[in-house]
């Protein structure tokens, strides 16, 4: 096969999984839970109608979007879920906290978060369901936010080295805007306050009537970009009520970083290049 030919269609097999990815996060992260017509995926990413089509067809057979009978849209499908409970399985991290969520979950009553850091993002890798419902800035497990959004990962990018944390900032800086106004000044306010605490709290400053508290597991002394956060209606989260809970699930942090091997946590979740 001459050269030229050949590199032409490792660009074009190059260029068909960049939109088959764009496609699928766009029915993921812009159109949500509403799902998405083939019209609307193609006028979102610029793509013609067949081509959208024809994507989303194929991400469909493999199960990683459904397409709803009756409306014709598309939102992601349950096999997407399933790769990611894998990849949460994958280092061990999931089976090794999920005794210590389900301890706090059942001596406090409230919804507990373990989140792990995945390039600039914290992507929620379990949640255990309190005794009543609250909102959440991630949602469900495989959510996830800009770290310095929300305490959890306010926790883990205070526990990074300075200047890795800055640069996080300065990448996240044009999306802080979107939740409530938060600026990377904001953000970079905020750390040294939970370095030297040892913790994060939000009473309520990013979803209203909702607070949340977390701890980063730091194994060893080392950042293993995983945090567990306690979220709560803020009337719950008295300055009483949290002298007695940060003790607990200081306890907790400190039996899980017992088990857990930065080195292969921070591989795993380091950002790709």
């Amino acid at each position: 096969m001459p050269k030229a030919v050949k590199e032409m269609e490792q660009g074009s097999g190059t260029q068909l999984l960049d939109r088959a990815i764009a496609v699928l996060k766009f029915v993921g992260e812009t159109a949500g839970a509403a799902g998405a017509s083939v019209a609307e995926i193609s006028d979102g990413l610029s793509l013609k109608q067949s081509t959208a089509h024809r994507i989303a067809v194929a991400l469909e057979r493999h199960g990683l979007i459904d397409r709803d009978n009756l409306s014709k849209r598309y939102r992601l499908g349950l096999g997407l879920f399933v790769l990611g409970v894998h990849a949460a399985d994958e280092s061990g991290l999931r089976t090794l906290a999920q005794p210590a969520l389900t301890r706090i979950g059942a001596a406090t009553g409230d919804t507990v978060f373990l989140m792990a850091r995945s390039g600039v993002n914290a992507i929620c890798v379990d949640r255990h369901q309190g005794s009543y419902t609250i909102d959440s800035l991630t949602g469900g497990i495989g959510g996830q936010i800009p770290l310095g959004v929300g305490s959890a990962s306010l926790a883990i990018l205070a526990s990074l080295p300075p200047d890795e944390a800055d640069a996080i900032i300065e990448a996240n800086s044009p999306l802080y805007p979107q939740h409530h106004g938060l600026t990377a000044a904001r953000v970079r306010s905020l750390l040294p306050a939970v370095r030297q605490q040892g913790y994060a709290l939000d009473r309520g400053d990013l979803v209203a009537g909702i607070s949340a508290f977390a701890l980063a597991v730091c194994p060893r002394g080392r950042p293993s970009g995983v945090a567990i956060a306690v979220n709560m209606t803020s009337a719950r989260l008295s300055q009483d009520r949290f002298a007695q809970l940060l003790p607990l699930v200081k306890q907790e942090v400190q039996l899980l970083e017992m088990h857990v091997n930065p080195l292969e946590i921070a591989f795993r979740h380091r950002p790709s290049r």
